[in-house]
């Protein structure tokens, strides 16, 4: 099938998908307006659409992690650390596609020591926006964490509420700590979600963020753009909170974009 972008839409919703690039989400335009920071106002694949994560979401503390007493070194993409996963600079095989839905497959490449793929389903329907995320694998077992990471456009305002904020050290990990939440802004991973995050735009567009993932990562410290985050786990999760991903036991989440006017 064609990996060229494919555009989803509904009667208010145009969701351009972008294959060759990570799998993501190039532009979201819900209502009349561009929603996700686009390539061409942003062209390091980490800073723009809304790309899914694995099989590790976020920073991994210095690209190192045990798993079965054996210890692993990942690729270094944002010194010291490693971050965001080995898919986001990556093209995806599209194997369906139709009217309203497409379905995405890739592998994890070489920069990972365990063998897996990744299957993502993007569905637009009236006004939302339906993601799901596989993470499997063909090991014996491996360790596994998947996330979106969605660029929203300024001028737009966040609307949380959490019960926890994890305590980062020096260099911007979490230590496993967590504290009551105090007010942004933000570049923090948060947990206990009371209500689904919120994005507002021009005070007239809301995005409603629904998902079962457990952890969310809120950044709001720059000027063009908020990003908030479901992740299967916080930051540094491989070693802080591994999940164990096995042949008959695939980590699989969603994200919902609930988008009203």
């Amino acid at each position: 099938m064609t990996n060229s972008e494919i555009v989803l839409e509904s009667k208010n919703i145009r969701c351009t998908i972008d294959p060759t690039h990570g799998g993501r989400v190039s532009s979201l335009i819900a209502f009349g307006r561009e929603l996700l920071i686009t390539r061409n106002s942003e062209t390091n694949l980490q800073k723009w659409g809304s790309y899914p994560m694995a099989p590790y979401a976020g920073r991994v503390r210095n690209g190192k992690f045990n798993f079965e007493s054996k210890s692993y070194q990942l690729e270094i993409n944002m010194a010291p650390h490693a971050i965001h996963g080995t898919v986001l600079d990556r093209s995806f095989m599209v194997t369906e596609l139709a009217a309203t839905s497409v379905t995405m497959k890739i592998d994890l490449g070489t920069r990972f020591a365990f063998s897996g793929e990744v299957t993502q389903i993007i569905t637009v329907e009236n006004d939302a926006v339906n993601f799901e995320l596989v993470l499997s694998t063909s090991d014996q077992k491996m360790p596994g964490q998947v996330g979106w990471h969605p660029w929203f456009a300024r001028p737009c305002r966040i609307d949380v509420d959490f019960e926890k904020m994890y305590v980062r050290d020096s260099v911007g990990i979490p230590t496993g700590q967590t504290v009551v939440p105090p007010r942004p802004p933000y570049d923090d991973c948060f947990t206990g979600s009371r209500r689904p995050p919120r994005i507002i735009f021009d005070e007239s567009i809301t995005v409603a963020i629904e998902s079962d993932c457990t952890h969310w990562v809120v950044y709001d410290e720059t000027p063009h753009a908020i990003c908030v985050e479901p992740q299967s786990g916080p930051p540094d999760g491989f070693n802080l909170e591994q999940f164990i991903v096995e042949p008959t036991k695939p980590l699989k989440k969603f994200m919902r974009l609930l988008i009203s006017k």
